[in-house]
């Protein structure tokens, strides 16, 4: 199979937004465009990607801005700018009018994981009618004490902190907590996969695992406060086919009840096509778990069975 294609497109304000097509499809079944997550970029998702291509569907993934090889000009890693989190849905907006553009005709579905699937949350609240289904992957509803919590703590640091600094404190509240459930501790991220190969290369990526800077936490939690209004929520349209994906070991879905909580909203609205698909001892990366081959190919029957 060929290399995925590389190249740059306008995002949001012109801003350059790197984006990753592996187009290796002979007869495409539908498109599958990717939101990644914090903390790392699209060259992470290459062998779902092959996988996706020899099933027909053709893949696109950005580097969300600050991410990866769209960091901005000062190179400073998970910086998102002013309106950040709404910017990045945007960009994935615009990505996805290229797409239907390009492929009038085929389905295009949405996999979203960890930050990207608040991303995603955020996507089908204004944009639901224009996709064919989405699968959020590692999410949450977030809207606990924790997060208001947070959501003070990133402001009150926005306004009286140089933003562009690494968040130390808030990684430490956010963070600090999800190797506990992890027995015999090998790296501070255990708690990613239980696949200590796939645990080392993350540590090893220049482009992942470091500390976001206040700026992305700010942006971050300011998100938050518009995903679980109810007027806001019945936006979605009720056709949308949602998959939500999770390993019940995963601390950012509170060990599947913040995942439950989530699945239980877009049940509570009458979204017809709900799904909930939680894998025992699965951590928060399934596509890097020990047993991904039987994720790829859950991810590949919800899609054929769309």
């Amino acid at each position: 199979m060929g290399l995925s294609i590389e190249t740059f497109v306008k995002g949001k304000d012109e801003m350059e937004i790197f984006l990753r097509i592996w187009d290796d499809v002979l007869n495409p079944k539908g498109v599958v465009q990717i939101f990644h997550g914090m903390a790392e970029h699209t060259a992470r998702y290459d062998d779902f990607a092959r996988f996706l291509n020899e099933k027909g569907y053709i893949v696109y993934a950005d580097d969300h801005r600050g991410h990866g090889y769209s960091a901005n000009k000062n190179n400073i890693l998970g910086y998102v700018g002013d309106n950040g989190f709404y910017n990045i849905v945007e960009d994935e907006k615009i990505i996805s009018n290229l797409i239907k553009e390009k492929y009038q005709d085929l389905p295009l579905y949405i996999f979203a994981h960890s930050f990207g699937s608040f991303i995603g949350q955020e996507y089908i609240i204004k944009y639901s009618k224009d996709i064919s289904g989405i699968i959020l992957s590692g999410s949450a509803k977030q809207n606990g004490l924790d997060i208001k919590a947070g959501n003070i703590l990133s402001n009150i640091q926005n306004k009286f902190f140089d933003n562009t600094l690494e968040a130390k404190l808030i990684d430490k509240l956010s963070f600090g907590s999800f190797n506990n459930k992890v027995e015999n501790k090998r790296t501070e991220f255990d708690w990613l996969s239980r696949d200590n190969k796939e645990v080392d290369k993350y540590i090893k990526d220049e482009l992942c695992g470091y500390i976001s800077p206040i700026n992305f936490y700010y942006n971050l939690f300011e998100g938050f406060k518009g995903l679980y209004k109810k007027e806001r929520l019945n936006n979605i349209v009720k056709t949308l086919p949602i998959l939500v994906l999770s390993g019940d070991m995963d601390p950012v879905g509170k060990y599947g009840k913040s995942v439950k909580r989530l699945y239980n909203q877009y049940n509570d609205l009458d979204i017809q096509d709900i799904s909930l698909k939680l894998y025992p001892g699965g951590r928060h990366e399934l596509l890097n778990e020990e047993n991904k081959e039987e994720v790829y190919d859950y991810i590949y029957s919800w899609l054929k069975g769309r």
